[in-house]
């Protein structure tokens, strides 16, 4: 009797689990593949220099390349930079009401990064800091797409010596 009821009980179970009483086969949907998307700074710590512009004080110059390495391709569909003035690659907050003056170029061959692609993007930057020093932090921001549609924000850090 006793096994009888455990039976019952465990078919009752696994009866509830099932939510009805047609098997209708269901498709799995495979898992969608994300980009891998590393960035690099060429030169790793970028120079500054002065600036060629009497509207500021310096300028420097770096390239960002974009490798992409799991085989999805993505369209490159912003690309944002801020310069903040920084003292050992640490953003240093200037005082109340002064703040850093830039602007910047891209140069970029295209706005599609193919899959297990290469891409290289120029920077130059000229600007003039509120504090004295030359010393800054440039976050480089990125919005991917996918062809799907999915967007993957990333960003880059490059220092500036």
């Amino acid at each position: 009797m006793l096994r009888r009821t455990v039976v019952v009980t465990v078919a009752a179970l696994a009866a509830g689990g099932c939510g009805n009483s047609s098997t209708t086969p269901t498709t799995s949907s495979s898992p969608t593949t994300t980009p891998t998307i590393t960035i690099v700074s060429n030169p790793a710590d970028a120079t500054a220099a002065p600036s060629s512009d009497p509207s500021y004080q310096f300028s420097t110059s770096f390239a960002l390349t974009l490798t992409e390495s799991a085989g999805v391709a993505v369209t490159i569909r912003s690309i944002g930079a801020n310069l903040q003035q920084a003292a050992g690659g640490i953003v240093v907050t200037p005082p109340t009401g002064l703040s850093e003056a830039f602007r910047f170029q891209v140069r970029a061959p295209g706005n599609r990064l193919e899959a297990n692609g290469t891409m290289q993007i120029g920077f130059s930057f000229l600007y003039t800091l509120p504090q004295p020093g030359q010393e800054a932090l440039v976050t480089v921001s990125f919005t991917f797409v996918d062809d799907a549609g999915n967007v993957y924000p990333q960003t880059a850090q490059v220092k500036v010596v």
